[in-house]
Order: structure tokens, then C-alpha cells, then sequence
């Protein structure tokens, strides 16, 4: 399985070169304005606030001879790091601690969220869902029911087409879930992390449930007011 990574990961950064080798269509310079030809990049719901900078805050223009190159900036690890600088954290998402941005997000703009490239259930089974990727001990897959609306973290537990009953949006992967990491196994938030924290802690997980259901059963804070009324 290592030997398979490490040509895979090959793999990506040949690719990638010869991705930055193609030459620019057309002659241009520092001065030129992009988004005559690339309107698209800042179309969308959610543009990526360094495009107010010009393309130039993330690319550079080089010239070499007759041709002209259109690069990423030369950074010390990868340009998106250059603003987001990354957070450590105990048991962190593959993807975010290994620089893969752009397996999550675009990096100009989006119809979704936080410059995602598709919806936040849609993404994470991409990798997740179980049949579409083989699982190992850093790709864990669910398994769920054909709409793909229900099935963790048990038979009938709803995943999607719900409304989560903390924050009001639809429920999804985020609900239970931090997308870069956190201090808990499979990146589950802490109570702290979930809205609305007005019960008494005990385990993580015991706490993120509670939260839920205990607001579904209309008893909200019985755990709270009941330590209260002991004092």
C-alpha cells in the first residue's frame, strides 16, 4: 500500500509540472487584466477575497523567450499557506495537514461556502462513501442508504435533508464533524464546539448526541438546571 501512495504521489507532482510547463496563449505582462479573459474565476456566490488584489497576489508572470509562463508565487510550502497559515491540531484531516487545498476547495470562486467546490456531503463522500474508494486507516467509508440521505453513524440516522437542530442548516458531514481536524478521533467536535453548549460535559461523544436529541425531546438544559438545583 505504501509502495501505491508513493507512485501516486509521483504521479501528482509530475503532473503538476507539466501542467506549469504549458505556455500562456497569448503574450501578456504583469499589467494585464485577466478577467477580460477569465471572468469566470470571479463569477459565482463566493469569490476568493484575494482576487481583490489582482491575480498577480497569487500568480506570477514570467517571460522565456518568445513565450510567456503563468505561475504560482514561489513560497516556502504552497501560496495558499502564505495567508491561511495552518493550525496543529491532535487528530487532523489528511487532506489539510498534507497542503491539499484544492481537493476541497477552488481557490477563485464558488457557488458553495467557503470556496467549496461542491456541497459539503457531495465532497466528503467523494472519498468517503463506501464502494467508491477503498478504505484504509487514513480513508475511513460509511456506508448509507441509496439517496445517500441516511446511515451514520447508525442504520437510521440521518445524514442530509434535515435540518440540524443546533444551527438550523441542513445537516450535514459538519454537523458532527471539523473539516480540518480537531482534538477528538475521526475529527468529531467537542461540546465547546457545538452551538447552543448548555449541558454538563462528560464524554465528547456522549455530549455532541446529547446535544441533538436532548433539544429534539423539548429537554433541553435538563442536565444543567438539575445540577444547579442541587447547590
Amino acid at each position: 500500500m505504501k509502495q501505491v501512495t508513493h507512485v501516486l504521489l509521483l504521479i501528482g507532482v509530475f503532473t503538476a509540472q507539466i501542467c506549469l510547463a504549458a505556455s500562456h496563449p497569448i503574450r501578456i505582462d504583469a499589467q494585464s487584466n485577466c478577467l477580460e479573459c477569465h471572468a469566470d474565476h470571479a463569477a459565482g456566490g463566493h469569490v476568493h477575497p484575494a482576487l481583490k488584489g489582482g491575480c498577480s497576489t497569487c500568480h506570477t508572470v514570467e517571460d522565456r523567450g518568445d513565450a510567456t509562463y503563468v505561475t504560482l508565487k514561489p513560497t516556502n510550502s504552497i501560496v495558499c499557506r502564505d495567508c491561511h497559515a495552518p493550525v496543529t491540531v491532535l487528530h487532523a484531516h489528511l487532506p489539510y495537514t498534507s497542503a491539499m487545498c484544492l481537493r476541497c476547495h477552488n481557490p477563485h470562486s464558488s457557488a458553495n461556502p467557503r470556496l467549496l467546490r461542491a456541497k459539503v456531503n457531495d465532497l466528503c463522500l467523494e472519498c468517503h462513501l463506501q464502494g467508491k474508494t477503498r478504505a484504509n486507516r487514513y480513508l475511513p467509508t460509511i456506508e448509507l442508504t441509496a439517496d445517500r440521505r441516511m446511515g451514520h453513524p447508525y442504520l437510521h440516522h440521518p445524514v442530509s435533508g434535515r435540518p440540524d437542530p443546533l444551527s438550523g442548516d441542513e445537516m450535514s458531514c459538519l454537523s458532527c464533524h471539523q473539516p480540518h481536524g480537531g482534538t477528538q478521533l475521526h475529527q468529531l467536535k467537542m461540546g465547546a464546539e457545538i452551538p447552543e453548549d448548555a449541558l454538563n460535559q462528560s464524554t465528547e461523544t456522549k455530549t455532541m448526541c446529547e446535544k441533538c436529541h436532548m433539544k429534539l425531546w423539548g429537554v433541553e438544559g435538563a442536565s444543567a438546571k438539575k445540577k444547579k438545583s442541587k447547590h
